[in-house]
């Protein structure tokens, strides 16, 4: 229906074809991209820099988050701090990123753990305090201790809220990754598809980025994410 719209606009000629083209000129962009390898270079590049940078904002936010929530002193500084941090945009880490680590890969990591980081050790430390006390308490009966406490009770009571926070975290490290290319012009990525369509005044391949920056953030949140949350739920009896 969308697509059936977005064509019966684009043939009234509302405004020029090459201010707003059909939904024919998007998808014979992206078939162009996907012929000469630009796609798939764009994607490679783009994931290889999300699953690294993703997977230390995941470690990094289970250990504060986990720090937070069992210490009132480290929830009380750090945990303060963590909150603040959250609601900074983290595309303005990027200047500092660039004076700090040069202009390099490090610097888009660095924005990409940033903008997740702090969302996941919200989120953990959410879950965790939000535990069934009764749950800890057998635990400790059973002789739960230190990292087999961690592991055995806090980390599976938690799981399910945990995983709704680990897909924030994407998100927003999707969402970081695609602005620090976006404003890097010395790197190839998904997001650079946007910029060159803009250099040359092409909408269409602007559209065309657009539409699969939206696909794989979908496929990522229907295949992974969707999956888990569908296996835990029923595993912990939540759903049929």
């Amino acid at each position: 229906m969308l697509l059936g719209i977005w064509q019966w606009l684009s043939s009234l000629r509302l405004a020029p074809s090459y201010l707003f083209p059909g939904p024919m000129d998007v998808f014979r962009s992206l078939r162009e991209m996907a012929a000469d390898g630009t796609l798939l270079i764009s994607i490679r590049l783009s994931m290889g820099r999300m699953i690294i940078g993703y997977s230390i904002s995941i470690v990094g936010g289970l250990a504060i988050g986990l720090a937070s929530a069992r210490s009132r002193l480290f929830k009380e500084t750090v945990g303060s701090l963590i909150m603040a941090l959250q609601s900074l945009p983290s595309v303005c880490w990027l200047p500092l990123a660039l004076i700090w680590f040069g202009i390099n890969e490090m610097s888009i990591m660095v924005v990409v753990i940033l903008g997740a980081i702090f969302s996941i050790a919200i989120a953990t430390e959410s879950a965790i305090r939000n535990i069934p006390p009764i749950y800890q308490k057998v635990g400790r009966v059973l002789g739960a201790r230190g990292f087999v406490f961690a592991r055995d009770i806090l980390f599976f009571a938690a799981l399910p809220e945990l995983i709704g926070g680990l897909k924030i975290g994407w998100t927003f490290a999707w969402r970081s990754l695609m602005a620090a290319e976006l404003i890097r012009a010395d790197v190839n990525g998904v997001a650079r598809i946007l910029q060159t369509g803009r250099e040359f005044n092409d909408i269409a391949m602007m559209l065309a980025g657009m539409i699969v920056i939206l696909v794989i953030g979908l496929t990522v949140d229907l295949a992974v994410f969707g999956t888990l949350e569908r296996k835990i739920r029923r595993r912990w009896g939540l759903e049929k």
